[in-house]
Parts: structure tokens; C-alpha cells; sequence
């Protein structure tokens, strides 16, 4: 079946163009997704708290002046070493909480699927998605050390060079232009690498299998298609979370004012101050109603559009990845093969 031909305004709209087709599902998802964020904040909380609590202490007894520096740094890491333990454990859990809402928005993206009550699994989708990711992480970090030997190879020979004075300073100055090139010629190379490259999770999601290099071929003769569609919905992102940002920011200006002012007044004092009239001040106002609901509405706001930037920056991808499949209908079709001038060489053939 022949391969649909890009359209970059569905590329950009896609997000949009399934919500549209399922925007409950879609609610839903983005609503279990904040609930599930804010119990992780909540266990993050609960396990840090008692940290920070004795570190305020720590600050008022210091303050005035019971604490030498070596006594306050012993019990700084005294207070905080049993609680970074705790890190080992959080990183992991977000981890798996973006691997597992991350799948979610691609079934959503790519088949137009919502799991119903429940809407993440922890299954073969999000294991291959662990797996994407850790060859993500590994391209990426080839890619850094290999552009750092190349631009310090560069570097090293033109700073060498320009130390002999004369002509070699010239010949110096040559390899630092070489150099700066290397550098732009690194960032081109993966630039197309991350366009070429981003429709492997969508592409894992969609077929069921795990995909990788295969996003080479289906990004293939549409990078520049591709590269528009990412920049033209950034720039738009940028622009609706600019003027969310502002809004936000405004409200809990207002919100916050009196702890604003107070704060003020107590700097005013200068080597005056009292720690105690500090925290009193922070927690007048943050018991107050409208404080509270305004940082609480705030901050939803925010999440929901980072959670919108993601889902758009993944459909682009999911686009694509769709396109190729059954002349663009979602199903999935034969796995792609690898062409002969694919940068990990040709598929295998059968029989």
C-alpha cells in the first residue's frame, strides 16, 4: 500500500486532531496523569519533608548565632545524608511514571486508544519504550564524546599551532576556524539524527514491536517536512505557554503581595532580622484561601501545559509513524525494513 504524503499541518495539529476525535478519553488521561503526579510530589513530601524541616531549624539556631560553621555544616549533612538515600527510590519511580504515561499518549497518538478506567499499563509497550529511551540515552551520549574528541582534536591542533607565532599563528587561526565548522557540522549531524530518529517511539507503540533505526527509513525523503513541523508547533507552544506563564505569573503576584511586602519590611532590617517573623509571614500567607487557590490553579495550569507540550512534541512523531502505516489509518502493517543505505545497513531478507 502506497505511504500517504506528509502533510506538515496535520503533523503539527495531530495532538489536536485526536483530541478531537476522542476528547474524553483524552481528559481523562491528562486528568489520572496530574493525580498520579501529585501523589508522587506528595510521597516525595512526605519522605524529604522532615529533611527540610530541620534544616529551617538549623537556619534559626544558626541565625542566632548558636552554631559555629563547623557544628552547622556536620549537622547539614548529619540531616541530609539519610534522606538522599530516598533518591534512589524516586528517580526510579519517575522513571517508570514517564515510560508508562508516555505510552499512554502514544497508543492515544498512533491508534486513537485509551485504556478504559485505568488508562497506563506497565506491559510490552512501555518495556520496549524502556528500551528506546536507553538507546536514546546511548546515541546520545556516543554522539557527545564523539563531537568532543573531533572539536578538542580541532581546538588542541590550533592552539598548538598559533603558540609558534609567524606563520603558524595564521595556520593557528585556520584550525580554529576548522574548528568552529567541526562544531556547526556536529550540531547539523544531530540535528538530523534527532529528526531522523524521533518517530521510533511512536513506531514501537504502533507495531507492538521494539523500533529503532527502523524511524531512519520512516523519516526518509520528509526531514525537511519533519523539521518545519517540530519548529512551526515549538514556536507555538512557546508562544501559548509564554502568555499562560504571564497570567499565571500575575495572579500569584497578587496572591502572594502581602508575604511580598512583609518580606521587604523584614530586609529592611538588615543583621535584624527575625527568622521566626520570616516563617511566621510565609505561613500567614500561604493559609490564606486565595493564596492557596491561586497557587493551587496556577500550578495545574502549568502542568497541563507541559503535558500538552509533550503530547504535541510526540505526535509529530506519531504523525509519521501513522503515515507509514496503512496508507496513514493507524493499523499496523509489516514492520519496516532497513534500505541499503541505512546507517545500520540493510534488513535481512526472508526464505
Amino acid at each position: 500500500m502506497a505511504t500517504q504524503s506528509f502533510d506538515i499541518g496535520k503533523a503539527i495539529f495531530w495532538f489536536f486532531i485526536r483530541f478531537g476525535e476522542k476528547p474524553g478519553g483524552a481528559l481523562w488521561l491528562f486528568v489520572f496523569q496530574a493525580l498520579c503526579a501529585a501523589v508522587l510530589v506528595a510521597l516525595s513530601v512526605m519522605m524529604m519533608g522532615p529533611a527540610y524541616i530541620n534544616l529551617f531549624e538549623l537556619i534559626e539556631a544558626d541565625a542566632h548565632g548558636g552554631l559555629s560553621d563547623a557544628d552547622a555544616m556536620r549537622q547539614v549533612f548529619g540531616i541530609l545524608m539519610p534522606f538522599l538515600t530516598y533518591g534512589f527510590l524516586i528517580i526510579p519511580l519517575t522513571f517508570l511514571f514517564a515510560v508508562t504515561f508516555q505510552a499512554a499518549w502514544l497508543r492515544f497518538l498512533t491508534k486513537g486508544e485509551i485504556k478504559p478506567v485505568v488508562p497506563i499499563r506497565f506491559g510490552g509497550d512501555e518495556l520496549r519504550l524502556i528500551g528506546v529511551n536507553l538507546l536514546y540515552v546511548v546515541v546520545a551520549a556516543v554522539a557527545y564524546f564523539g563531537a568532543a574528541l573531533v572539536i578538542g582534536i580541532f581546538g588542541f591542533g590550533a592552539v598548538m599551532m598559533a603558540q609558534g607565532g609567524g606563520d603558524s599563528a595564521a595556520i593557528g587561526f585556520g584550525g580554529g576556524l576548522l574548528a568552529f565548522l567541526a562544531f556547526l557540522a556536529v550540531l547539523v549531524a544531530l540535528l538530523v539524527f534527532a529528526i531522523r530518529l524521533a518517530s521510533a517511539p511512536a513506531l514501537t507503540v504502533l507495531d507492538g514491536r521494539l523500533r529503532f533505526f527502523e524511524s531512519w527509513d520512516a523519516s526518509k525523503g520528509v526531514f525537511w517536512p519533519l523539521l518545519v513541523s517540530y519548529v512551526v508547533a515549538y514556536a507555538i507552544m512557546m508562544v501559548i505557554g509564554g502568555t499562560l506563564g504571564f497570567v499565571v505569573q500575575l495572579a500569584l503576584l497578587a496572591a502572594l503581595f502581602p508575604m511580598l511586602m512583609d518580606l521587604v519590611d523584614v530586609a529592611e532590617q538588615g543583621s535584624q532580622v527575625d527568622p521566626d517573623a520570616v516563617l511566621a509571614s510565609l505561613q500567614s500567607s500561604l493559609s490564606q484561601p486565595g493564596t492557596l487557590i491561586a497557587l493551587i490553579v496556577g500550578f495545574v495550569l502549568l502542568y497541563a501545559f507541559q503535558v500538552m507540550l509533550e503530547a504535541v512534541w510526540h505526535s509529530i512523531g506519531a504523525y509519521n509513524a501513522v503515515r507509514v502505516r496503512s496508507g496513514g489509518e493507524g493499523e499496523a502493517s509489516d514492520a519496516p525494513t532497513l534500505a541499503a543505505g541505512h546507517p545500520m545497513g540493510a534488513s535481512p531478507s526472508e526464505g
